[in-house]
């Protein structure tokens, strides 16, 4: 453990320094020697320190920062430490690393999304807009639009019909 800290010591002094190719071997022994020990969560911090000080230096020409901070965020993210997840993703964004996702809402076409589903199926058994709000805790306004979308998209003209087509076949 001593040599692990010591080593991310000296990246930390020589990064300061102005020398990050110096930091930059400094952090990955530092992260291998936390690797080993093993101290998943120290490792995937001087990775991304390492990734941080080599998109610093040289931008995002230089790959093994990319790789780093990518390997970081992989390693906090089954960690559960959110917040250095997003910090490591935010760092990539700044440098105008593309993101693994595009920005926004993620785009569901003419399938039903999640919610538009739920609110389908509640509509379909005969709550009205008020009920579901109040069920979904959402505003009868937006349970309006998820369920004029469902319809929509699955080509129906009423809630009645969307109350018979969300019903399981019989098949006797």
């Amino acid at each position: 453990m001593a040599a692990a800290a010591l080593a991310w010591c000296r990246a930390l002094i020589t990064e300061a320094a102005g020398q990050p190719e110096q930091a930059l071997d400094h952090f990955h022994r530092a992260r291998d020697a936390f690797a080993a020990l093993p101290r998943p969560y120290e490792a995937a911090l001087t990775g991304e320190a390492a990734g941080h000080c080599a998109l610093t230096a040289w931008g995002t020409a230089g790959s093994t920062a990319v790789d780093d901070l990518r390997a970081a965020e992989c390693s906090l993210e089954e960690l559960g430490a959110v917040w250095d997840v997003a910090r490591a993703r935010a760092t990539l964004r700044a440098h105008h690393v593309e993101d693994r996702r595009p920005p926004g809402r993620p785009g569901y076409g003419e399938l039903l999304s999640p919610r538009e589903e739920e609110v389908a199926a509640l509509a379909g058994s005969g709550l009205t807009n008020r009920e579901i709000a109040a069920t979904l805790h959402l505003s009868p306004r937006t349970v309006e639009q998820h369920v004029a979308r469902a319809l929509r998209k699955l080509g129906l003209r009423s809630r009645l019909d969307l109350g018979r087509s969300r019903q399981p076949a019989d098949d006797s």
